[in-house]
C-alpha cells in the first residue's frame, strides 16, 4: 500500500472517530440541558428545606452577583435613599401581614410603607391586609388582593397549605409573588435561613450549659415548634436541636429532648401547649428553651410562672426575632438571649425585590437577612434605650 493511500485511510479514521466523539457530545449537552430545566422547576415547587439546611454553612446575605437591578436597589435600601428612577412609579403592590398589632409583623409593614415611597410608589396603590394569624382569613385575604390585580403580592402568611393555594391561584393570574418568612412554592423567599438561626440560638445556650457543668446538669431540652409553617420553619427548632448533638452526641441529648406543638405563633396556644409539657416532667427543674419567636415565649413564660416552676438561674432561654418584645424580655432577665431578624429593615429587601420582579428583572432565590446574637450585655448597641 502506498504511503498516499495510507496517509487517505487514515484522515479518514481521524474524520469518523472525530464525527462521532462530536455528535453524542451534542446529544448529552441537550439532555443535560433539558434535566438542569426540569430539576430547576422542580425545586422551584418543593419547600428549599435541604437549601436552607445547606446554605447554613455557605450562605451570603448579600448575592454574589447576576441580579445587578435588584442589587443597584438594594444599595439605594440600605442608604435609606430615593431609588434611582422611582421604579415603582405606576405599579401597585399587595403586601398581606401575619398579624397586625404584633411588633415584628408591625415593624416589616413600617419597613414595607417606607421603602415603597423611597422607591416611588404611590401609598394608594400598595394594599394592605392583615391575616390575623388564621389561616382562613388569610386565604380570604389573598383573594382580596387577587382582586385587585397588583404588579406583585408579598405573603406573609403562616400556613404553608394556605400558601400553596395562594402560589396557584397567583400563578394563574401570572402574578409574581415573594414570601416572607414562610415558603410559597414557587416564588423567592425572604426572611431568615431558618437553620442557621437555630443552630446559632443553640451555640449560645451550650455557653449557659457549659457553665452550668455541661450537658448532664441539664433536666430537659424543650422545643416549641410550629408545625403548621412546614418543613422550612421546623428548622428554626431542628437547628437548635443538632447544636446540642454536634456538642454533646445524640445519645445524650435525645433523652432529654422534648418537642411540642407551640401553635401558630400566639401566646395563648404556646401558653397552653407550655402547660401540657410541664406536667409530663414534674420533677424537671433545669431546663434549655426555645421557641419560634417572643409573643410564643411570653405564653410559655407565664406558664412556668403560673406553675411556680419559674427560677431564671435555672432555665436557659433563647429566643428568635428580639422584636420589642423580645427586647424587654432581654432586659427584664427572661430570656439569656434571642438571634434579631431585624424586621425593621425587611423592606430593604422586599422592595427592592418587588420592583425588580415589575420589571421583569431577576431576584435571588433566597434573599436572608442578616442576624446578629441578642443578650442583655450588648442590646443597647442595637436597640439604645429611648
Amino acid at each position: 500500500m502506498s504511503k498516499t493511500k495510507l496517509l487517505l485511510i487514515l484522515m479518514l479514521v481521524v474524520a469518523v472517530v472525530t464525527t462521532l466523539a462530536i455528535l453524542p457530545g451534542c446529544k448529552t449537552t441537550s439532555t443535560a440541558t433539558t434535566a438542569a430545566a426540569t430539576e430547576t422547576t422542580a425545586a422551584a415547587e418543593t419547600t428549599a428545606a435541604a437549601t436552607e439546611t445547606t446554605a447554613a454553612t455557605t450562605e451570603s446575605t448579600e448575592p454574589a452577583g447576576g441580579y445587578p437591578f435588584y442589587e443597584k436597589m438594594r444599595e439605594a435600601a440600605k442608604a435609606n435613599k430615593e431609588y434611582p428612577d422611582a421604579p415603582a412609579k405606576d405599579f401597585s403592590l399587595a403586601f398581606t401581614n401575619i398579624m397586625g398589632g404584633i411588633p415584628f409583623c408591625e415593624n416589616v409593614w413600617k419597613s414595607v410603607q417606607d421603602q415603597w415611597k423611597l422607591a416611588g410608589g404611590d401609598p394608594n396603590k400598595l394594599y394592605y391586609a392583615d391575616n390575623q394569624y388564621d389561616a382562613t382569613i388569610g386565604l380570604k385575604n389573598a383573594d382580596i388582593m387577587l382582586a385587585k390585580k397588583p404588579n406583585v403580592l408579598i405573603n406573609f402568611q403562616f400556613d404553608s397549605k394556605v400558601n400553596s393555594i395562594i402560589a396557584t391561584k397567583f400563578g394563574a393570574a401570572n402574578i409574581p409573588i415573594i414570601a416572607v418568612d414562610v415558603p410559597t412554592p414557587g416564588a423567592p423567599f425572604m426572611g431568615v435561613n431558618n437553620f442557621k438561626v437555630a443552630y446559632m440560638a443553640g451555640q449560645e445556650a451550650i455557653k449557659d450549659v457549659e457553665a452550668m457543668g455541661g450537658i448532664d446538669k441539664i433536666d430537659n431540652i424543650i422545643l416549641m415548634q410550629m408545625p403548621s409553617g412546614g418543613e422550612v420553619t421546623m428548622l428554626r427548632s431542628e437547628g437548635f436541636y443538632q447544636a446540642f448533638v454536634d456538642k454533646y452526641g445524640a445519645d445524650k441529648v435525645d433523652p432529654k429532648t422534648i418537642r411540642a406543638d407551640g401553635g401558630a405563633g400566639e401566646a395563648e396556644q404556646a401558653n397552653k401547649a407550655m402547660t401540657d409539657v410541664l406536667s409530663k416532667i414534674p420533677n424537671a427543674k433545669t431546663c434549655v428553651l426555645t421557641s419560634i419567636n417572643e409573643e410564643t415565649m411570653s405564653g410559655i413564660i407565664s406558664a412556668i410562672q403560673t406553675a411556680g416552676r419559674w427560677d431564671p438561674e435555672k432555665w436557659i432561654i433563647i429566643t428568635q426575632g428580639v422584636d420589642a418584645v423580645g427586647q424587654q424580655q432581654i432586659r427584664d432577665g427572661l430570656t439569656d438571649a434571642g438571634i434579631a431578624y431585624f424586621p425593621e429593615h425587611y423592606g430593604e429587601y422586599l422592595i427592592p425585590g418587588a420592583v425588580a420582579l415589575m420589571h421583569n428583572q431577576p431576584v435571588p432565590a433566597f434573599m436572608y437577612v442578616e442576624n446578629a446574637v441578642i443578650t442583655k450585655d450588648n442590646i443597647d448597641q442595637y436597640y439604645p434605650k429611648k
